[in-house]
């Protein structure tokens, strides 16, 4: 049966939260750089990496592509969301995803308890072992063996955050780093959240990894890809909604993926893009980015946090430090909480001294009011 538009969509534009799309556009350098990490010696500062950013920046879909490659350059991978049971999820993916290359062994077993120290058979620890060893351990052992087959090990830890299961996984690793084990960790969370983690006092080697920050995506590089996309499952669209939709994500990859999938949802098949229907993707688009990214990061905040951004939105696009003083009737050391506050969690930027913006495209237009906010 020949694919509708609709069927496409998917394999195209994963505008979910956690998805991956079926290709990652605009991150090949920092993909790159990790990569190089994983084959530097062991205790390469690139083999340790945190990467934040703010809601629909692409941190999840990141990991899931670092995952893939390192995989195919022989590591197996532990990919985790962090949690209080961390520790004991990362063992229970190593032993998962690392137990096919040990089939060989465990179909020679022919009843009778057999392996290495620490293990029965593959991955598997022994009853003694899983029962007198903790986390840092069981990695140990878990390292060594897949050594033995020419392989290494990484951990994905997404939504990092200060946690007891945080600090015990990162003592392990900075241990397990120190004895020279084949082992390599990238983590992402919010800026807050990795602000934070890098100020634990367990966790100030952290300050020593590689940080990358998530910025916009080059309108030139979404608006190839939007051709590219569109031409696969033969939808039309000119030039200048190209253009259109290309500048309406403003190069944030949410909103990427928002705009291709309403976009092809609302053209039939075969069919040429117009402005009616990029009017109604945008507004759709601009919905989902409402309720997925806006009122979460908003929700956290104080009334005078809201304030503070509310007359920010109204000073116009870049603000300097002088002005807001002066919207809202406060001297400077009155407001340098708000505006640090606000930086660490990644709502604003200072892009150059005495100077602000919104880091998150149409915050501003919906703090404003989200019935005036438009794409532009």
């Amino acid at each position: 049966m020949k694919k509708s538009n609709r069927d496409n969509i998917q394999s195209l534009f994963q505008p979910t939260f956690g998805n991956r799309p079926e290709q990652y556009i605009g991150r090949d350098g920092v993909i790159e750089k990790f990569m190089v990490g994983l084959r530097e010696p062991i205790g390469s500062r690139d083999r340790c990496t945190l990467f934040l950013g703010q809601r629909g920046m692409g941190k999840t879909a990141l990991l899931l592509e670092l995952s893939d490659r390192a995989q195919k350059e022989g590591y197996v991978v532990a990919r985790v969301t962090a949690h209080e049971g961390m520790p004991q999820a990362i063992i229970e993916q190593f032993q998962l995803n690392g137990s096919r290359y040990f089939d060989d062994e465990k179909r020679k077993l022919t009843g009778v308890t057999a392996g290495v120290l620490g293990f029965s058979f593959g991955l598997t620890f022994s009853e003694a072992a899983e029962r007198q060893y903790g986390f840092r351990s069981k990695m140990s052992l878990l390292c060594d063996r897949l050594a033995e087959k020419g392989m290494g090990a990484l951990i994905l830890i997404d939504e990092v955050h200060t946690s007891a299961a945080m600090r015990e996984v990162a003592a392990a690793y900075q241990e397990l780093v120190g004895d020279r084990k084949n082992i390599a960790i990238a983590m992402a969370g919010l800026p807050h959240a990795v602000s934070k983690l890098l100020n634990d006092s367990v966790l100030t080697f952290l300050n020593r990894a590689t940080r990358v920050e998530l910025g916009l995506i080059s309108t030139n590089l979404i608006r190839a890809y939007f051709e590219k996309a569109f031409r696969s499952i033969k939808i039309e669209a000119p030039d200048e909604i190209l253009d259109r939709a290309a500048l309406s994500t403003r190069g944030f990859p949410y909103l990427m993926q928002l705009i291709g999938y309403y976009v092809i949802q609302y053209t039939p098949e075969r069919g040429i893009v117009t402005d009616t229907i990029m009017d109604k993707a945008e507004k759709a688009a601009l919905g989902d980015m409402e309720k997925n990214v806006f009122e979460p990061i908003l929700n956290p905040l104080s009334d005078n946090d809201k304030i503070f951004l509310k007359t920010l939105a109204r000073c116009g696009k870049t603000v300097t430090t002088a002005k807001l003083q002066n919207e809202l009737g406060r001297k400077g050391p009155a407001i340098q909480p708000y505006r640090k506050r606000l930086i660490e969690a990644g709502v604003i930027e200072a892009p150059r001294r005495g100077e602000l913006v919104f880091a998150v495209p149409y915050l501003s237009e919906f703090l404003l009011g989200h019935d005036e906010a438009r794409f532009s």
